[in-house]
């Protein structure tokens, strides 16, 4: 009888034991998403005049998610510091494309992230053509410019989506292709 208490016991302790293990792993994954920041620089064309970034800048600081936004009008670049997992890279591109323009009309922003290329010379045409190739078969990628001199690329995604940098800095690791955020 006691050993049977005893195994009692000693399976409820190994089951808490086990429990709590699954437990903390089940909440650590959260907790790095919730910490896990991502700096990304976006290129903004139709950026007119200074208060033209000031909106944008506003319309960014107010989505969920983003931690910074810094509209810089003279170089059309905005820096901006956000939790990929609350809001993805292809949908604060969305966000900042239908922010409404200080011109009015038909007046729209076009989005582009940038990301620095490593391991290509800006002389090795076929291997920016792979890159550019690789990066165009990304689901969510619309359009891709490459800044050979620059040793980066321009993304241009689709309004709708859900493509997180990290998952396109990965695929092109796995294409061969060694990126990273500006």
């Amino acid at each position: 009888m006691k050993t049977i208490l005893l195994r009692c016991v000693i399976t409820l302790i190994g089951l808490s034991f086990v429990n709590a293990d699954e437990t903390v792993t089940k909440q650590k994954p959260q907790t790095e998403q919730e910490s896990e920041l991502v700096k990304l620089t976006f290129l903004i064309t139709g950026l007119h005049c200074p208060p033209c970034a000031q909106t944008v800048e506003e319309s960014l600081r107010s989505i969920k998610g983003v931690k910074s936004a810094n509209v810089d009008w003279k170089t059309k670049n905005a820096r901006i510091e956000f939790n990929d997992h609350t809001i993805s890279a292809q949908q604060l591109s969305g966000k900042i494309a239908t922010t409404a323009h200080m011109m009015g009309g038909d007046m729209k922003y076009r989005v582009w992230v940038a990301l620095a290329v490593a391991d290509i010379k800006d002389t090795d045409d076929a291997a920016w053509s792979g890159l550019k190739e690789a990066l165009s078969k990304v689901e969510g990628v619309k359009q891709v410019v490459v800044y050979k001199a620059k040793a980066g690329v321009g993304i241009r995604f689709d309004l709708k989506g859900e493509l997180t940098s990290v998952k396109l800095i990965a695929a092109m690791a796995d294409a061969g292709f060694k990126m990273s955020n500006y």
